[in-house]
């Protein structure tokens, strides 16, 4: 596993010294890392791999490759946790006071600060964590291309709606909304590729969830699939081996995870 900082310290340090805001940057930085940290703990009990961490400005980011192939459940608990986390900050908040290491307005700020950051993260908006949790609940019921499909055009109704209704009002939340917007964007024009990738991760990790007859060609992710082929019915399995000995060329090399 890698660490890395990114180069947006080069830009953020000077505005960090020169503001009067150093103080709520560092508490910001804190809360957003805890949060992660919350996901990769879930995620290593899971025995989910983790590339790297990146430290930004304003928290740590882990690059999980596997993530949005394996057991829907356990990626649920993986993404719930970090929100979870939020719920904890006020009662280390109120302990900081009862220390007079900080002023009551001044918790009632953070208090404030970490509520916005748990309502925003928890928006039905990919990759935001409520985006993800709608992810994960799609793939409960829907084949893998659909709930993909399904991810990304919800998370574009949301956003809609809030360009539309002017939730969205600071320049800084319209700069966050463009990115969510050009994530969406991106990684809709990757489905086709993205489902590649996820039939590679279950051919090498077979599923162990409930069997369920499948009469078209593409996965139930949160099922054990099997499927209708023009030779008969056939296990995952065997269909993925029949599938990228017909799609794929033979000189190509497998897709790494």
């Amino acid at each position: 596993m890698k660490i890395r900082i990114s180069l947006w310290w080069i830009l953020f340090l000077p505005f960090m010294i020169l503001s009067h805001m150093g103080k709520t940057l560092l508490f910001l930085f804190l809360m957003l890392s805890i949060h992660e940290v919350a996901h990769m703990m879930v995620a290593r009990y899971f025995h989910y791999p983790i590339r790297s961490i990146i430290i930004y400005p304003f928290g740590l980011c882990a690059q999980m490759p596997t993530m949005g192939m394996g057991s829907v459940w356990q990626e649920m608990a993986i993404v719930a946790a970090g929100p979870l986390t939020h719920l904890l900050f006020p009662c280390f908040f109120a302990w900081l006071n009862a220390c007079h290491l900080l002023s009551s307005a001044y918790t009632d700020y953070l208090c404030y600060l970490n509520t916005s950051i748990l309502i925003f993260n928890l928006l039905p908006i990919y990759p935001l964590d409520g985006g993800r949790l709608v992810q994960s609940f799609y793939h409960l019921f829907f084949r893998y291309r659909t709930a993909q499909h399904l991810t990304y055009l919800t998370s574009l109704i949301n956003l809609t709606m809030l360009f539309h209704y002017r939730i969205i009002t600071t320049a800084s939340a319209w700069l966050v909304m463009g990115f969510l917007l050009f994530q969406i964007v991106m990684c809709w024009k990757n489905i086709a590729y993205d489902r590649i990738v996820f039939y590679h991760y279950r051919r090498d990790h077979p599923p162990k969830g409930r069997l369920r007859a499948n009469r078209k060609e593409d996965l139930f992710r949160a099922n054990t699939n099997m499927m209708k082929s023009k030779h008969g019915w056939m296990l995952e399995d065997e269909w993925l081996r029949a599938y990228f000995h017909d799609a794929m060329p033979t000189h190509r090399e497998p897709i790494v995870l």
